[in-house]
């Protein structure tokens, strides 16, 4: 299917979910576009104005392909009750840009629907203090869809969903979104200088973020080159992160923060700086089912102060290529006492491992670790099984 074609599908999609609100409301097609190149200074204004003048009721935009400059960091404000379709249209940041901000604004709106364009950003010009992202969501938001969006060299999040802890977003979905070379640059453990870039912030880390996010999907989306973290989501509820790819980021790929229900399945998780996969930190009742993780910096998958984890059929190849001492295994158990969930109720079942000599081991298994059941996995290469301090394996 064309891109084109599989867009309007998505918005056709979408809207047949909507039926009380498009019955409620009047709407109408705008078309946006084009804008004279010899007027590149003008095209963000002109893009605000006309998604400012559509008034009350539900719109559908659609921006006339080609190519449109941005230069305000304030971006662009995206209304809500609307479909903004960008199919075929390229949007170029300038080089002089000193603050931080973003390309598409959505802030406590819902019932939006991005579908298309590419945004590029100029981080070879900008400062790394300087975090421009592609689509930046804040507050009190809920239903919504970004589809087929392709964001390239930005330093902030292609897309970042920035809900809050007493009012969390929910109902969010990205489809075929993908992310090259974007997010905030973060020195890893083993670099000079460590830590995020002077000037950004932990929210710019991640080709995708979510903060405080409920009843959310992420499928079928590519993120590489990631200067941090390929993804992040933190205290986000009720998730899927599915049929994706992360590769190549400097940082972590998938990683999960004191989120519940999550699952992750179906992913090709290669060739990222620091762990393939991290679930941490009081998250409860995730799984990591059916995956690829590969050639991952630290662990493949690195699991302290979680409880209810089920890790099953995936294929962990390689995992700690920097032979950091003990994060060079293929799966870490950890329990702290630093965070209110103590680590309990694990199963590693059925899942292939393909290792190294100069691994520490397969599963090294911190004490006070509880119920930990490890069977029926298959057992590639010379690496040992656990480390010695390994807590008791029920099978």
């Amino acid at each position: 299917m064309h891109t084109r074609g599989k867009a309007l599908w998505f918005v056709v999609a979408v809207m047949a979910c909507l039926p009380q609100l498009t019955a409620a409301v009047s709407s109408e097609i705008r078309e946006i576009g084009p804008f004279s190149p010899k007027k590149a200074a003008a095209h963000q204004r002109l893009l605000q104005e006309a998604f400012d003048a559509a008034g009350p009721g539900y719109h559908e935009f659609r921006i006339t392909p080609g190519e449109y400059r941005f230069a305000d960091p304030k971006g662009v404000r995206i209304p809500g009750n609307c479909t903004v379709v960008m199919e075929g249209v390229r949007i170029v940041w300038e080089a002089e840009v000193k603050e931080d901000g973003q390309t598409f604004l959505l802030e406590n709106v819902s019932n939006v629907v991005l579908s298309g364009g590419e945004i590029i950003g100029r981080r070879d010009k900008w400062s790394p203090g300087t975090n421009i992202a592609g689509v930046r969501v804040l507050g009190d938001c809920h239903d919504i869809r970004i589809a087929y969006l392709t964001c390239r060299d930005l330093t902030s999040n292609a897309v970042g969903f920035f809900g809050e802890e007493s009012k969390p977003m929910s109902n969010v979905t990205l489809k075929e979104v993908r992310g090259y070379n974007c997010c905030n640059y973060y020195g890893d453990y083993l670099a000079t200088p460590r830590g995020p870039a002077e000037g950004s912030k932990r929210e710019d880390q991640g080709a995708v973020a979510m903060y405080y996010v409920n009843d959310w999907l992420v499928d079928a989306c590519w993120f590489e080159g990631s200067q941090s973290d390929g993804t992040h989501f933190f205290h986000s509820h009720r998730g899927r992160f599915v049929n994706s790819v992360v590769r190549g980021s400097k940082m972590g790929g998938y990683f999960l923060e004191g989120c519940e229900d999550v699952v992750a399945s179906g992913n090709h998780i290669l060739e990222n700086g620091s762990r393939g996969c991290t679930i941490e930190r009081n998250s409860r009742r995730c799984t990591l089912a059916n995956n690829i993780v590969a050639n991952s910096g630290r662990e493949g998958l690195w699991a302290p102060d979680v409880e209810g984890i089920i890790v099953t059929g995936n294929i962990f190849r390689t995992n700690g290529r920097k032979n950091d001492a003990d994060k060079d295994c293929e799966i870490r158990i950890d329990e702290t006492t630093e965070y209110e969930v103590s680590t309990c109720d694990i199963l590693i079942q059925g899942n292939m491992f393909y290792t190294t000599p100069e691994q520490t081991a397969v599963f090294y298994v911190s004490p006070g670790v509880a119920k930990l059941t490890i069977e029926g996995n298959g057992m590639n290469g010379d690496a040992p099984l656990m480390n010695a301090s390994a807590a008791i394996i029920e099978n």
